[in-house]
């Protein structure tokens, strides 16, 4: 889980950090190091407008989630 208030701590923080600095984070690869600052700051943004305590975090990207709930919807009503 990601609460809000932990990322909103640590934005400052990674808005300092170099390139190699964020790819040594844990979970960052070095070719997706560069987009770190820009997703937290879209994370940060999403949760304030929808007033959002916490994200979950999945290590699946994106398009696998929504393949993942098509299928579970599928599931449900076959």
């Amino acid at each position: 889980m990601l609460p809000a208030d932990e990322l909103a701590k640590k934005l400052p923080e990674l808005s300092k950090m170099s390139h190699a600095e964020l790819a040594e984070l844990p979970g960052v690869s070095a070719n997706r190091a560069h987009q770190l600052l820009a997703g937290a700051l879209v994370a940060d943004a999403v949760m304030d407008i929808f007033e959002l305590d916490a994200l979950e975090i999945c290590p699946w990207a994106l398009r696998e989630g929504v393949i993942l709930e098509r299928l579970d919807q599928i599931s449900i009503l076959g």
